[in-house]
């Protein structure tokens, strides 16, 4: 008896985590943008069962977001347990001093050599040369054939050439390598270190995903489609008239077809060219076959075929982007049908890379083949961080209606993902679901009847879909619910809640028209983000010389400090200090004629927010907005139109980014009471490491506001 007493203390204190580790399990489930105000008003009416259940039998509190309320920047302290200046992510887009560009803020793109790099030609040389030799040497030679090394010498010659064409023209030298910007150590990865299983499904600013010990991770947002970028649909009509707006935002890729009937060959536009010198971008043929009777599209692609009627979805097809012989990129389709007679008109979602074929390298997941394995066991789902389509709405491409069966198809494979992960016997499982967010944004023009593009006739209808994705989210936290056992815990957040975008405010135009932002001569140019990118056309008309102040990003508030900034002309210390806070003052003051109201709520001081973080990298400010406005996109490309203040009319109408926290809270769950009411995202961190009896790695700021034990 005493023997098995001491090898089970053996045991606990060998193997790390064992003797602190709680029985239960501890599961995460993460909405992103679901606000607090709506899921309050809605659990008031009974309209939200299974989250008024679980507040009844643990807690609720509003939960603070970060400064600023963005997706990637409260989730990034969400995983880290440090404020967005620790994270190092603190902004969709970032600058660099030296030129005043843009970049974007989760992630750098670069590259890295493959194989032997600029050797790759030279070594296939040899390597063919050598190959080709033997091949023919050892055989004459085992029958003693005289000369033997000379007859080989043709052989070797010719692979050796062979060797050297294929390393010039199919293998490349370089190849894309992305890294992400987030700092710190994420909890799963410390709990994982101590023995705890863990899985982690979606969570933004994952990407590339980082091997961890008794862990399974795949990547949220972050995670680029097949073209590399964060989403880029395409519209294919026949209308020779159609055009979309200037002011295409979303990136859009219009692909005009010559006839409305028979046969029509077109394509799929893939992937940049970013592999070899030519051609700039590799497509896939596409061939579309109209019915006689124009009843139904047959949709031919890389050999396989699918049949659609108006209103329908095409299955998942398989799309191959052949850059040579030997590269191949393989993504996923789908179409979507929406008129067929007197002209088509054919939606393409963005494309999505095939978790069972990503290109080397490219880690989505971990375990590398996680995310195919997870395709043949649930089916096919996006790997795109941005999965739901917000773009074709947008721009009004596509209507609700198919923005919302979109909604459902995306947020159905991450539920099948989620059941998966369930079934597991993880310690610990946190999984993330966007569509909250994404309803948020194209809809709550409909929620608001004072909004530029509120729509009295379809508000009824859209106001009752805005709460049936609260009602699903209402319905996974249920399911979740009854599979838990007695020991386990279960915590339900949200990232920020949301808030109507009335009004924007162009605050370049201000700095501009206030003396901070000396122009050239000319106006700032509004142009769509990608485009911007691709031809370098940033701050076209600024004077730096003469320029003290400037905004790029949704808030972000730079200072042209001398010494830091290429052409900075401020010094730092005392006219340093005086400027900021002078500048926090007059925003803060400014009034919108056309409302009577504050646009700007807060201009927090970096150091006001923010515990550590790189003065070369942080803004010197960051401004908040008021109820009803936001920082134009515009604004945070460095645009500076003649006006002002501007209705946003678009259907991308509510949002977060810019508003002040106090306004945009979102929300916290436990099955068991908390300790405390007022909860940061910050909190979350040692909190979760508590309840599986770990500490987090370094000293946070963040108080634990849930002890370990069993859930009520």
């Amino acid at each position: 008896m005493k023997r098995w007493v001491l090898i089970s203390i053996v045991l606990l204190v060998a193997v790390p985590g064992w003797a602190a580790s709680p029985e239960g399990r501890v599961i995460v489930l993460g909405f992103d943008g679901a606000d607090s105000r709506l899921t309050e008003q809605w659990m008031a009416e009974g309209l939200l069962p299974n989250l008024e259940r679980l507040a009844r039998a643990g807690g609720y509190a509003r939960l603070n977001p970060t400064v600023p309320a963005q997706t990637p920047v409260s989730w990034s302290t969400f995983t880290t347990g440090r404020d967005p200046g620790g994270t190092r992510i603190f902004d969709f887009l970032v600058r660099d001093p030296e030129t005043y560009m843009p970049a974007f803020g989760v992630a750098k793109e670069g590259s890295r050599p493959f194989l032997w790099g600029g050797n790759n030609p030279a070594v296939l040389l040899v390597m063919g040369a050598v190959a080709g030799w033997l091949l023919v040497f050892v055989p004459l030679a085992v029958f003693r054939r005289r000369r033997a090394w000379l007859w080989a010498l043709l052989p070797g010659l010719a692979l050796g050439a062979a060797g050297f064409w294929i390393g010039s023209h199919w293998i490349p030298e370089k190849v894309p390598e992305v890294v992400n910007n987030r700092q710190g150590t994420p909890f799963w990865q410390v709990a994982g270190e101590h023995g705890h299983s863990c899985v982690v499904g979606r969570i933004p600013v994952t990407f590339p995903a980082r091997p961890f010990a008794n862990g399974h991770l795949l990547s949220g947002l972050g995670v680029p489609d097949a073209r590399g970028r964060i989403g880029s649909p395409a519209y294919y009509t026949s209308d020779p008239f159609y055009q979309l707006g200037s002011d295409n935002e979303f990136s859009i890729e219009i692909i005009g077809l010559d006839r409305a009937d028979g046969t029509i060959e077109t394509y799929i536009p893939g992937p940049p060219n970013r592999l070899f010198d030519r051609p700039p971008r590799i497509d896939a043929p596409l061939t579309l076959k109209v019915a006689p009777d124009h009843s139904f599209l047959e949709i031919e692609t890389c050999g396989q075929t699918a049949t659609v009627r108006p209103g329908e979805w095409s299955p998942w097809l398989e799309v191959a982007f052949r850059f040579n012989p030997l590269v191949t990129l393989h993504a996923m389709a789908r179409f979507r049908l929406l008129a067929l007679d007197p002209e088509i008109r054919l939606y393409l979602t963005s494309l999505q890379l095939d978790p069972e074929r990503l290109p080397p390298g490219f880690l989505i997941s971990s375990p590398a083949d996680w995310a195919g394995l997870l395709k043949r066991e649930v089916g096919p789902y996006k790997t795109a961080g941005w999965a739901v389509d917000t773009w074709g709405v947008s721009e009004k491409v596509v209507d609700e209606e198919v923005f919302l069966e979109d909604v459902h198809n995306t947020e159905e494979a991450f539920r099948g993902l989620l059941r998966r992960f369930l079934d597991g016997d993880e310690q610990l499982l946190v999984h993330y679901f966007e569509f909250t967010d994404r309803i948020g944004h194209i809809l709550f023009r409909f929620m608001d009847p004072e909004h530029p593009a509120h729509d009295p006739e379809r508000a009824p209808r859209y106001r009752q879909a805005f709460l049936e994705s609260y009602q699903v989210m209402d319905s996974i936290v249920g399911e979740v619910m009854e599979g838990l056992g007695p020991e386990d815990t279960l915590l339900v957040l949200s990232d920020h809640g949301f808030s109507t975008w009335r009004r924007s405010f162009n605050i370049n135009t201000w700095l501009a028209r206030n003396g901070y932002l000396a122009l050239t001569g000319g106006e700032g140019r509004t142009q769509d983000l990608e485009t911007l990118f691709d031809r370098g056309q940033f701050w076209p008309n600024v004077d730096w010389t003469r320029s003290r102040a400037y905004s790029l990003g949704l808030g972000g508030l730079y200072v042209n400090l001398r010494g830091r900034e290429s052409g900075g002309i401020v010094p730092a210390g005392r006219r340093y200090e005086e400027l900021r806070r002078t500048l926090a003052r007059q925003l803060e003051s400014i009034v919108d004629p056309e409302t009577g109201k504050h646009p700007v709520a807060r201009v927090y001081l970096r150091e006001e927010i923010y515990h550590d973080f790189d003065p070369n990298l942080v803004p010197d400010m960051v401004v908040t907005t008021s109820e009803g406005y936001r920082i134009s996109w515009q604004s945070a490309l460095g645009g500076m139109p003649n006006e002002l203040f501007m209705d946003n009319a678009r259907p991308w109408s509510g949002d977060h980014c810019t508003l002040d926290p106090a306004v945009v809270q979102g929300i916290l769950f436990a099955n068991r009471p908390l300790d405390r009411q007022r909860v940061d995202m910050i909190d979350v961190y040692p909190t979760i490491l508590g309840l599986l009896g770990e500490s987090p790695p370094e000293k946070v700021r963040g108080v634990v506001f849930l002890q370990g034990g069993g859930g009520a």
